[in-house]
């Protein structure tokens, strides 16, 4: 027997707030349904002139005890590496009395650190430092059993341990999930799913996973995304979607699925995003003040730098209103005439009427085109307006924490290492302003 239970209003963090309804029934410590003898309605919810969008697989991750055993072990070895290096004054002392293996154990600090094998998110290294949803809505979520549930907040947790799981009679067919970005957020490309509940091997294959999930923009059927029976990370490239006037919506709702072996509750470890329009430069990038070049990561608001004018094309003492710093993976080291930076693949370069970026961007903040090698970019040297070339561009293979200005008092270049480079704009919830 089921029945209606109230509205769950979980917090995702300060500003995240989830909604789930559903509907109690018999469960086990797994998932409890008694199992079913019923069949999955496969008969697909969406219009046939729907684009069909098949995934790209990423990668496959370790979810077995034996993943749990390797981490456990690893994690006592870096603690010991810990200590060997601080009992020396500093990290490149210390190396010369490390093996190789403990350099690489302590070079991937925040892979062998993390608390658990099931954790598959990156630290904040992507888009989320300056996007993602901040609230989710479900249609409905089978009911808490002892210490288990199956919330809305599950399926965004960055953990394979948790899932969302639908509450209907039957395998959920038309139950959804909705996600809320806010107006003027960074814009999504990408969904990347971890189908079915993939805290175990047994478990994932007991429970019923979906085969195809209809996604909506606002309230508007859009394409069907078509999932593989696997347990590897599926991404499915979309349209460059922002909420420009208002809020951005996009439901999937389930069409399909996969039976399980025993249960017939249909479940989804993880719905993560990514996009564009964030964009940060490395610790120990300089930036250009008036009183001389200082550390971006020393930066406070209220502190003056010197930015350009792009109609005047002078440079002007302007006040920091607003900074931000979160950690990134998608990073380059570009070369211009032997003056190096490290920063992010979308962060807008200017040369006079320009934009550039390595990855051009016509949706978000300024529009910008390619930066090739070749491009000429304006650079402030000894105190007078001058282009160097790009010469080299080396993709980073690696995670660190960034910083970038997001709002001065006036104008919105700023110089960083020389190169003359755009302000970042982001989400209000996301600046840092005192």
């Amino acid at each position: 027997m089921k029945r209606n239970i109230a509205h769950h209003l979980i917090a995702l963090s300060s500003v995240i707030f989830i909604v789930a309804c559903g509907q109690n029934r018999e469960q086990n410590e797994t998932i409890a349904r008694e199992e079913s003898e019923e069949s999955p309605n496969v008969e697909t919810l969406a219009e046939p002139s729907l684009r069909i969008i098949e995934p790209t697989i990423g990668f496959t991750p370790d979810i077995s005890e034996n993943a749990k055993k390797n981490l456990e072990r690893t994690k006592e070895l870096f603690a010991k590496i810990d200590s060997i290096i601080n009992s020396y004054p500093d990290y490149e002392t210390a190396q010369e009395h490390l093996s190789e293996r403990q350099i690489e154990i302590w070079e991937n600090e925040e892979e062998y650190s993390k608390e658990d094998h099931l954790y598959v998110g990156t630290f904040g290294c992507s888009w989320y430092c300056g996007g993602g949803p901040d609230k989710i809505v479900t249609s409905s979520t089978l009911a808490p059993h002892k210490s288990l549930d199956y919330k809305a907040e599950n399926i965004h947790d960055f953990s394979l341990r948790t899932a969302w799981v639908e509450g209907v009679e039957g395998y959920g067919i038309g139950e959804s999930i909705t996600f809320r970005f806010p107006k003027e957020s960074p814009p999504v490309t990408a969904a990347e799913i971890f189908n079915g509940y993939m805290k175990s091997d047994k478990v994932w294959q007991d429970n019923s996973r979906v085969k195809q999930l209809k996604l909506y923009v606002n309230d508007k059927a859009y394409a069907l995304l078509n999932l593989k029976d696997i347990k590897s990370k599926q991404i499915f490239a979309i349209d460059t979607l922002q909420g420009t006037d208002s809020d951005l919506y996009l439901k999937f709702e389930i069409t399909d699925v996969y039976k399980g072996d025993k249960y017939d509750d249909v479940a989804i470890s993880e719905i993560e995003f990514d996009g564009i329009g964030v964009h940060c430069f490395a610790k120990g990038t300089m930036v250009k003040t008036p009183e001389g070049e200082m550390e971006i990561e020393k930066l406070e608001v209220g502190d003056n730098v010197i930015s350009y004018n792009a109609m005047t094309r002078t440079t002007e003492t302007a006040t920091i209103l607003e900074l931000a710093s979160q950690k990134h993976h998608n990073l380059y080291e570009l070369n211009f005439s032997g003056t190096k930076l490290t920063v992010t693949d979308d962060h807008p370069f200017f040369l006079e009427d320009q934009y550039y970026s390595i990855k051009p961007n016509h949706k978000y903040g300024p529009a910008t085109a390619t930066l090739n090698k070749g491009q000429q970019i304006n650079f402030l040297i000894d105190g007078k307006i001058q282009t160097l070339a790009l010469t080299d561009i080396t993709k980073l293979d690696r995670c660190e924490i960034t910083y970038t200005i997001t709002k001065l008092d006036r104008n919105k270049l700023f110089f960083a290492n020389g190169a003359c480079v755009a302000t970042e704009e982001v989400s209000p919830r996301l600046a840092r302003n005192n």
